[in-house]
C-alpha cells in the first residue's frame, strides 16, 4: 500500500438506473425507457470525485467475487484509484442499488449492502488501520454500513491526526430503526468528525431547526469544526466556528441529481486539502455538484479543469 491522500470506508456499489417517465407507487406498473449500469456508492463516489480532481484516493473494505465486484474494481482502475486495501471475499455478493430516475431527474434508491456491510471493527483495526493512518483525510458515512466499524475507523483516524469527513446520508430515526447503530454511537461519530455534511432530513431531525444558519450553528455544537450544508438550487452553506458562508448554486441543465451530493463532498475534500478559504471551498464544491447533475449516473463527475471552467464562466 502506497501513500494515498484521501481514503474512505462506506458504500461502494453497482447502481442499476431505470430511466422512467415518472416515479410510481404501490400496485402501479410502468415501462422504463432504458437501463444504465454504473459504479456508485456514497463514499466510493466521494473518492472518485477527489481522484478526478487530481488528488490520490482509495477505498478500503470488502467486496464480493461476483460480476458487480469486477465492475467496481474496473471503475476504480479507470480513475487510477488505489485498490490495494480492497479485500475480495469468495462466495459473497458485492453491494448494489436499484434507482428509478424520472424525466425531471428525481429518483428513489433501494440499497442492497451485501458483503460491504459485513466488515467488523476487528477487521478495521487489524487489516485497515495502517491504510487509514497514512492518509490526510478519511471519508466515511452513515448510510449502509453498521456504525461500529465506521466508528473504529474514525477513532483510528482521529488518533493519527487524519481529518475525518463524515457524510450523514440518512436521518437518525431511519439509522436506528435499520439496526445500523444507536443514536449514542451516531453522536460519538459526530463528536469525532472534523467536517460534517448532513442530508436535509438528518440536519432537521438532529437540530429541530428549519433555518439553515441555525441548523449549522447547532450541528457545530455536536463536535465538527466545519459543517457543509447543501441546499439544492439555493447552493450551499459552509459554517465554521468563526464564519458562515453562503454560496449560490451554478445554473446548469439538470439531467440526473444522483451523486450530486457525493460530487460536492469530493470537491469539498479536495478544496480543504488545498487549504482554501471557506468561500472558495463552497464555490468549488458547488461547481462539482452542478456538473455531476448534467449527465446520468453518480459518477458523472468532472475534472479539475472542467470545474475551474464552470467557476470562471468559460
Amino acid at each position: 500500500m502506497g501513500s494515498v491522500d484521501v481514503v474512505g470506508l462506506g458504500s461502494c456499489t453497482v447502481d442499476f438506473f431505470a430511466l422512467v417517465p415518472q416515479l410510481i407507487g404501490a400496485e402501479e406498473k410502468i415501462n422504463a425507457n432504458r437501463l444504465e449500469v454504473h459504479a456508485g456508492g456514497v463514499t466510493a463516489n466521494n473518492l472518485t470525485q477527489v481522484a478526478r480532481l487530481g488528488a490520490s484516493a482509495g477505498w478500503f473494505g470488502l467486496i464480493g467475487d461476483d460480476a458487480n465486484g469486477r465492475i467496481i474494481l474496473d471503475a476504480f482502475s479507470a480513475d487510477h484509484m488505489d485498490a490495494s486495501a480492497i479485500e475480495i471475499v469468495k462466495g459473497e455478493l458485492s453491494s448494489l442499488t436499484w434507482i428509478p430516475v424520472d424525466t425531471q431527474g428525481e429518483r428513489c434508491i433501494y440499497m442492497f449492502p451485501n458483503v460491504t456491510a459485513k466488515v467488523t471493527p476487528q477487521q478495521i483495526q487489524n487489516r485497515f488501520a495502517k491504510y487509514i493512518t497514512q492518509a490526510k483525510h478519511l471519508h466515511t458515512e452513515a448510510s449502509q454500513l453498521p456504525l461500529p466499524p465506521v466508528l473504529e475507523a474514525i477513532r483510528i483516524a482521529r488518533a493519527a491526526g487524519v481529518k475525518v469527513i463524515f457524510d450523514l446520508d440518512v436521518d437518525p430515526t431511519y439509522f436506528v430503526q435499520a439496526g445500523l447503530g444507536t443514536k449514542a454511537e451516531l453522536l460519538e461519530a459526530l463528536k469525532l468528525t472534523d467536517v460534517l455534511k448532513p442530508c436535509k432530513a438528518a440536519a432537521k431531525e438532529l437540530t429541530q431547526e428549519n433555518d439553515y444558519d441555525k441548523i449549522a450553528q447547532k450541528l457545530l455544537s455536536f463536535g465538527p469544526s466545519t459543517v457543509a450544508i447543501t441546499m439544492g438550487g439555493e447552493g450551499c452553506l459552509i459554517a465554521t466556528g468563526n464564519s458562515m458562508v453562503h454560496q449560490p448554486a451554478f445554473k446548469v441543465k439538470v439531467v440526473d441529481t444522483t451523486g450530486a451530493g457525493d460530487a460536492f463532498m469530493g470537491g469539498l475534500s479536495f478544496a480543504i486539502l488545498q487549504n482554501w478559504q471557506p468561500d472558495r471551498i463552497g464555490k468549488f464544491a458547488n461547481a462539482c455538484a452542478a456538473l455531476c447533475c448534467t449527465k446520468v449516473g453518480a459518477r458523472a463527475m468532472a475534472s479539475r479543469s472542467e470545474v475551474e471552467a464552470l467557476i470562471s464562466g468559460k
